[in-house]
């Protein structure tokens, strides 16, 4: 009886995992394998922030209200000192039009030519002046003076951005900004008198081909 016994005892059976297709019809997909860039540990106040701290610090005094100011006309000095000369670090506080090397190498080409464009702004000015107060005939010569000008900003225009075209693209061969994008910034600029010009101009009429884009010392 003890051997019946023993042999009618089925055989205990292990669980088996649970398949990652089980309950589901499909497999659990997989985690990607890149995590999100986690935030900054210190990440800079927004201005929203930084008036709700100067609310709680409490009223400045004369002396703090001052040296506040004088920091603030230092850092813009340095940020201002860092575009001028080129510097990369300081090509995230440009406009979004300004930025990039090919953009700096674009400016200083407009901006070591001597151009007649560049007074444009002013004869253009000066002929709507004249025209309201002058003769007929007056108003006919001021209209061909419009023409001429006219006609040389389109001739210097075509030969800026020829130039822009082989300076560019021997720097930068595989830049990926478009051509026409180029060319509109360099006549636009060329066009703006050179006082005028933002960023500033900081190429002379002397300076060389090689002179173009690099960072001034």
């Amino acid at each position: 009886m003890g051997k019946k016994s023993a042999q009618a005892v089925p055989p205990v059976e292990e669980p088996k995992p649970a398949s990652a297709t089980d309950k589901k019809g499909k497999a659990t997909p997989k985690r990607p394998t890149q995590s999100k860039a986690r935030p900054p540990v210190n990440p800079p106040l927004t201005s929203k922030e930084k008036r709700e701290a100067a609310k709680k610090s409490g009223p400045l005094t004369k002396e703090q209200k001052r040296q506040a100011r004088e920091d603030v006309r230092a850092e813009r000095g340095r940020i201002a000192e860092g575009q001028w000369k080129g510097d990369p670090l300081f090509d995230k506080y440009h406009l979004p039009r300004d930025r990039g090397p090919e953009r700096l190498l674009i400016r200083d080409i407009v901006d070591s030519r001597w151009s007649v464009s560049q007074y444009y702004m002013f004869g253009a000015f000066a002929i709507l002046i004249f025209s309201t107060a002058g003769t007929v005939a007056l108003q006919g010569y001021l209209f061909i003076g419009l023409l001429a000008l006219t006609g040389v900003i389109v001739i210097e225009s075509v030969l800026l951005t020829r130039r822009v075209k082989r300076i560019v693209g021997a720097r930068f061969p595989k830049t990926t900004q478009r051509r026409a994008g180029m060319n509109w910034y360099a006549i636009q600029r060329n066009i703006m008198p050179r006082s005028m010009r933002n960023p500033r101009a900081r190429m002379s009429y002397k300076a060389t081909e090689d002179d173009l884009g690099k960072v001034v010392k």
